[in-house]
C-alpha cells in the first residue's frame, strides 16, 4: 500500500499520466478526422504516413531506431505518419552543432602537452595510438600522462573520498549527475557545499530533470539557487508530449579546482552505497583522477553548462594546477547526440576486435545492435576469451528481458555470460589483455549510444587496468554463469514477448 501511494504521488507517474492522456486524445482526434469525418483526413494521413516511411528509409540512422518506427506505421498506416513527425523531432533547443564548435574552438592551448603524450603512446603502445587519435579526431580531447588514478569498487570509500576533497577546494566545484537523491549522503555533501559557497567557491550543479525526479522535488534547482550554489535542471521534464524528453544528461562529474575529479557509474543517491536497497545489493563503480587529464572533464562541464545555462566563461581559469604521477596514459571524453556519430559504441567495438587474448564486459543492460553482436561472436569464434556480467535482479523488467533474449545467439559463439546474483550490476566497464580498459556511463543500448550526453575514460597501460580486472575476477566469483540448455528452456510465451521487447528496444 505504502508503494503504491509513493507511486500515486510521484511526479513521474503525474507527468506520465498527463502525456499518456494527451496521446491518447492526439490519436483520436486523428482517427476520428480520418474515419468519421472526411474522406480527404484518410487520404491526407495516408499519403503523409507514406512519405514519413521514405524519409525514415532514407535517413541516416540506426537500422533498428528505423525498424521500429517502419512496423509502427506499417500496423498504424493512419496514424503512424503523424506520429513520427510529431515524436522524432531530434533537434535539441540548448545546444546546436554551430555553438558547440565554435566553443571548443575557445580551448586553451595544450597542443604541445598533447602530443607529447601521443608520442608516448605511439613509442610504448602503438596499436592504441589509433584508438586515441579516434576519440581526439572525433571530440576534439587528448589522452594525457601526468594524472594519478584511483579506482572504487564500491560506493562507500568514493562518498566518504569526496567529502575529503570537496573540504579542500578552494575555487570551484562542478557537480553533473544523471540522478541525485535527496538522502544522507547527498545531505552531507549539501552541507559542504554550502559552506564552500558561503566562502566565495564557485559552485556550479547540474542534474538531470527526468533521471531525479522521484528523488527530488520539483524546481530543486530553485531550491540550490537561494542557497547560493548555481544549479540547472537539464532538459526539464514537461507536462505535454514532447520528443526532446528522450535526450538526457547521463553523465557523472565531479571536479574539485580543476584539479581532481571523479566519474564512473555511481550517482549521489544512497541506493548506490546500499544504504537503501531496492533491487538486491548494488554494484557500481567510480574512478578519481588528479592532474593533468582532469581538464577534459571540467572541459565537458563546462560545454554543458554553457548551453542550458547560457553562460560563457574564459576557459582558462579553470585548467589544473597541479600535475599527478604519470599512471599509464588518460583520456576522458564525451558522446552526444549533437552528431550522427556513435563514438562510445565504436570505442567499444574497436576494443572488441583488437582484443587478443580477452574482451571482459560489465554492463547493465544487454542491448546490443547487430552490428554489436557480430563483434562479440566473431572475437569469441577467434578464440578470444569473451566474457560479460550483467544484472541478476532488474531495475527495469522489460529491458531485462531483452537482455537475457540476447544470449543465445552470444553463447551459441562462445562468449560466456554471468549474472551477478547478489543484484543489480550499474558498472559500465571494458577491459582487455591487461593493457586498456575503459569505465565511464555509457550502456549498451541504443538510448547511451544515440539519446544520451555520456561520458567514458580510456586507460591505457594504468594500474586502472589491473584494478578493474581484479573487480571481474571478483565479481565472476559472485555470479552465475549462463548456459545455452538453460536459456533454451525459456517457455514459447516468454520467448515471445522477448522478441517483442526486443523490436522496440530503441523506445525503451
Amino acid at each position: 500500500m505504502r508503494r503504491l501511494l509513493k507511486l500515486l504521488t510521484s511526479r513521474l507517474f503525474w507527468a506520465a499520466f498527463a502525456i499518456l492522456i494527451q496521446f491518447m486524445l492526439f490519436a483520436y482526434l486523428v482517427f476520428w478526422a480520418s474515419f468519421m469525418h472526411s474522406f480527404y483526413f484518410y487520404v491526407f494521413f495516408s499519403v503523409l504516413s507514406l512519405v514519413m516511411s521514405f524519409a525514415i528509409f532514407t535517413r541516416n540512422e540506426d537500422p533498428s531506431y528505423k525498424l521500429v518506427w517502419m512496423f509502427l506505421i506499417a500496423i498504424l498506416p493512419v496514424f503512424g505518419g503523424v506520429l513520427y513527425l510529431v515524436m522524432a523531432n531530434k533537434k535539441l533547443g540548448y545546444f546546436s552543432r554551430k555553438k558547440t564548435q565554435q566553443f571548443r574552438k575557445t580551448l586553451p592551448d595544450s597542443s604541445s602537452y598533447a602530443e607529447t603524450a601521443e608520442a608516448e603512446l605511439d613509442s610504448i603502445a602503438p596499436e592504441y595510438r589509433k584508438l586515441s587519435g579516434f576519440i581526439k579526431n572525433m571530440t576534439g580531447l587528448s589522452a594525457w600522462m601526468d594524472t594519478e588514478c584511483r579506482y572504487f569498487a564500491y560506493a562507500d570509500e568514493f562518498f566518504m573520498d569526496v567529502l575529503s576533497e570537496v573540504r579542500k577546494a578552494s575555487k570551484f566545484i562542478f557537480i553533473e549527475y544523471f540522478i541525485i537523491g535527496e538522502g544522507h549522503w547527498w545531505s552531507v555533501i549539501l552541507d559542504e557545499l554550502v559552506r564552500k559557497s558561503e566562502a566565495g567557491v564557485d559552485v556550479r550543479v547540474i542534474y538531470d530533470d527526468l533521471g531525479s525526479i522521484n528523488s527530488l522535488p520539483a524546481y530543486y534547482d530553485r531550491k540550490l539557487s537561494s542557497m547560493g550554489i548555481k544549479a540547472v535542471a537539464f532538459n526539464r521534464v514537461h507536462l505535454h508530449m514532447n520528443p526532446r524528453l528522450n535526450f538526457r544528461d547521463h553523465r557523472k562529474i565531479f571536479c574539485i579546482d580543476g584539479n581532481v575529479c571523479y566519474t564512473g557509474g555511481l550517482n549521489i543517491a544512497d541506493e548506490y552505497s546500499n544504504d537503501e536497497i531496492r533491487f538486491g545489493y548494488w554494484k557500481d563503480n567510480a574512478v578519481k583522477f588528479r592532474g593533468a587529464a582532469v581538464w577534459n572533464f571540467t572541459y565537458l562541464f563546462l560545454e554543458m553548462w554553457m548551453g542550458v545555462a547560457n553562460a560563457h566563461d574564459d576557459l582558462r581559469q579553470f585548467v589544473p594546477t597541479v600535475a599527478g604521477s604519470t599512471d599509464g596514459f588518460v583520456q576522458p571524453f564525451g558522446d552526444s547526440p549533437l552528431d550522427s556519430e556513435t563514438i562510445t559504441k565504436d570505442v567499444y567495438l574497436q576494443i572488441i576486435s583488437g582484443a587478443k587474448d580477452y574482451v571482459w564486459i560489465m554492463t547493465p543492460y544487454l542491448v546490443p545492435d547487430s552490428t554489436f553482436i557480430a563483434a562479440l561472436r566473431m572475437a569469441a569464434q577467434s578464440g578470444v576469451d569473451v566474457r560479460i556480467i550483467t544484472p541478476h535482479y532488474p531495475d527495469k523488467k522489460s529491458v531485462f528481458e531483452v537482455t537475457r533474449s540476447n544470449y543465445l545467439p552470444l553463447l551459441e559463439a562462445g562468449v560466456k555470460i554471468y549474472e551477478y546474483t547478489p543484484g543489480f550490476i550499474h558498472s559500465k566497464t571494458f577491459v582487455a589483455d591487461d593493457e586498456v580498459a575503459v569505465v565511464g556511463t555509457t550502456n549498451i543500448d541504443y538510448r547511451s549510444f544515440y539519446l544520451h550526453f555520456e561520458l567514458s575514460v580510456l586507460f591505457v597501460l594504468s594500474h586502472i587496468v589491473s584494478d578493474v580486472k581484479d573487480d571481474f575476477l571478483r565479481t565472476f566469483d559472485m555470479s552465475e554463469e549462463q548456459s545455452i540448455e538453460k536459456v533454451r528452456k525459456v517457455g514459447p510465451l516468454k520467448r515471445l514477448v522477448r522478441y517483442f521487447l526486443r523490436l522496440f528496444s530503441p523506445a525503451l
